[in-house]
């Protein structure tokens, strides 16, 4: 599978535009269509575990579930990152994203979301339902497991 990691950056008539930062190759597998998948990748390739601040990554994917953009949305701090709906709907739909993944580490290493992780989640889930695109899933890493509102069934927030 092909990483593509973009950013989001003005152009001449401050409008937003994708640049390419970098492409890796990541032959372990060639979608993601399970959270063990994403969970992996994750640790393998972005070492998320091990950061030391709150980092949110948006993984964009095609209606096959396969990634069509990577990108860092926030670095924050030891138990904080800010994320936005407008900055994570912006870039799926300059990607050509179907749906998207959510994607944030606990440096504490304990995965369990907490009260702001509920708020955004809800927030993202009735936006992106507005403007039709697939919120598949919101992932906590932890130091050794993680949390998944999808596979928990809390998906839409409530």
């Amino acid at each position: 599978m092909r990483i593509q990691q973009y950013q989001v950056v003005l152009d001449a008539d401050r409008k937003n535009i994708l640049v390419k930062e970098s492409c890796t190759y990541y032959p372990a597998m060639d979608k993601l269509d399970h959270v063990g998948e994403i969970d992996k990748l994750m640790r393998e390739v972005f070492e998320i575990q091990r950061r030391a601040e709150e980092y949110a990554y948006l993984i964009c994917m095609n209606t096959k579930c396969k990634p069509v953009g990577f990108f860092e949305i926030s670095h924050g701090t030891c138990d904080m990152a800010v994320v936005n709906p407008r900055e994570i709907l912006i870039r799926a739909l300059l990607c050509g994203a179907a749906g998207f993944v959510l994607v944030h580490n606990h440096p504490s290493g304990d995965p369990s979301p907490s009260r702001e992780d509920d708020r955004i989640t809800k927030r993202l889930w009735d936006a992106a339902g507005l403007i039709g695109l697939r919120f598949l899933d919101h992932m906590i890493i932890g130091e050794e497991s993680y949390y998944s509102y999808h596979m928990e069934k809390r998906l839409n927030g409530e």
